[in-house]
């Protein structure tokens, strides 16, 4: 399972191949050139210990194995589409349409999905969610900006509404919207510096129940407003509508 690509989005953005380390055992060592970058990511058994910075995992320029703990979200992606999404179940809530649930329980920093589709620049991310606004009444254009500090150090934009390689919609696009969410979005690169969006249990997460983000996390307040789309999160600290972050 993989991203693709919008024609415009740049070659050298996709192709150019982030350094590997040469770690030669199994477990990267402290002195690992890719935790050089973003420090200890995950514990041993593969969860996120820092919901705050973007991830740089081992890659295909490393010599560490595949069993490295620091390649999360690669062991991932292979055993979801071995799986057949079987870790998730599509469902109906009423008022809200489909939605996305966990088919097993969840760890705090468990890795749980990871939002694909096809990489857009950000002119054609505007242009897409407003014609998708107009036809569904709602959008799956995902848009992640890294910040250090005030300036804007990347930006990711992904349309979760495109039939990926194998014919199919991604899954994560059924994520709904919730004021008091059970995920965490992060920016996870491998080999490239377009990173994957991936998303993080913050909490336990039971068998059962609905997987959820908020649409406007970490988004600064000056730049989200009330959407006219009436929330249905249903949690405690609801505000009433769904947010809109001005693009």
């Amino acid at each position: 399972m993989s991203l693709i690509f919008h024609h415009n989005i740049s070659w050298s953005l996709i192709t150019d191949q982030l350094m590997g380390c040469s770690c030669a055992a199994d477990e990267c060592q402290d002195k690992c050139t890719c935790r050089s970058r973003s420090g200890e990511s995950y514990t041993k058994d593969g969860r996120l210990l820092d919901f705050r910075h973007p991830v740089f995992e081992c890659n295909s320029a490393c010599t560490c194995s595949s069993s490295c703990s620091n390649r999360v979200v690669q062991r991932h992606l292979s055993a979801v589409q071995s799986a057949g999404h079987m870790i998730y179940r599509i469902t109906e809530r009423c008022g809200v349409g489909q939605c996305l649930n966990a088919a097993r329980n969840f760890e705090p920093g468990e890795l749980v999905c990871v939002y694909l589709g096809e990489v857009i620049p950000y002119t054609e991310a505007c242009r897409r969610e407003a014609k998708q606004l107009e036809k569904y009444g709602h959008n799956y254009v995902l848009i992640l900006r890294c910040f250090a500090g005030a300036s804007l150090v990347s930006e990711v934009c992904v349309d979760g509404n495109s039939f990926g390689p194998n014919g199919s919609l991604p899954v994560a696009r059924l994520v709904n919207h919730s004021c008091d969410p059970n995920l965490t979005l992060v920016p996870v690169h491998v080999d490239s510096v377009i990173p994957y969006v991936c998303m993080f249990a913050n909490r336990s997460i039971p068998c059962g129940t609905e997987l959820t983000y908020n649409y406007a996390d970490c988004v600064p307040v000056d730049q989200v407003s009330s959407s006219s789309v009436p929330c249905l999160c249903n949690s405690s600290n609801c505000r009433g509508y769904l947010p809109r972050v001005n693009l």
